[in-house]
């Protein structure tokens, strides 16, 4: 009987252990991003201010979603000319971002990890298309769209985001990135 005792408790034990594990390495990712990542800021548009069942929130999108054709690298422009949209769709895409002033702005989109410089991992959306059906850009999706505000300050916030007078705080660490604020210009 204790036998059986023992390999039931090694069990658990065991268990205990790989949930233990699993659970770390899901936070891993965002913990080593807030205490490694390099800090940026970027220009920030807002809409939809109020969830009911979660509060005040701000949906948000960046001024680096949208990229112009100049931006993509040479490969993604060798498929802008046949189907665009089929052959991104799903893929992930390396957005090199560097500072321009107080703000970083798209450099260079890829397909490839860059070896060097400061980079956003993302999701291609949609391509911007002119009425002769040529690609113009690209619209990209990062995963940091909605940033949940103290109660009853959502407009406040969404109204300085309108006008132009804010900005998001987020932390990049290997591609990943950590929404950490939104601030408002004096």
């Amino acid at each position: 009987m204790k036998e059986l005792f023992k390999k039931r408790g090694f069990k658990y034990i065991l268990i205990f252990v790989i949930f233990t594990l699993l659970l770390t390495s899901m936070m891993a990712k965002p913990v080593l991003t807030l205490f490694l990542g390099q800090e940026i800021q970027i220009k920030v548009k807002a809409y939809d201010p109020r969830d009911i069942f979660r509060g005040d929130y701000i949906q948000l999108a960046f001024e680096i979603d949208e990229i112009s054709v100049d931006k993509l690298d040479s490969d993604i422009r060798q498929l802008s000319e046949s189907n665009l949209e089929k052959n991104l769709y799903n893929k992930e895409l390396y957005v090199l971002v560097t500072q321009q002033g107080t703000y970083y702005e798209v450099d260079k989109v890829t397909l490839k990890t860059p070896k060097e410089g400061l980079y956003l991992k993302t999701k291609f959306l949609y391509a911007q298309r002119h009425e002769n059906n040529e690609v113009t850009g690209i619209i990209v999706e990062y995963p940091l769209d909605k940033y949940f505000v103290p109660e009853n300050t959502g407009k406040e916030l969404e109204e300085k985001v309108q006008k132009g007078e804010a900005y998001a705080t987020i932390k990049v660490f290997k591609g990943y990135a950590v929404l950490e604020e939104i601030l408002m210009e004096k």
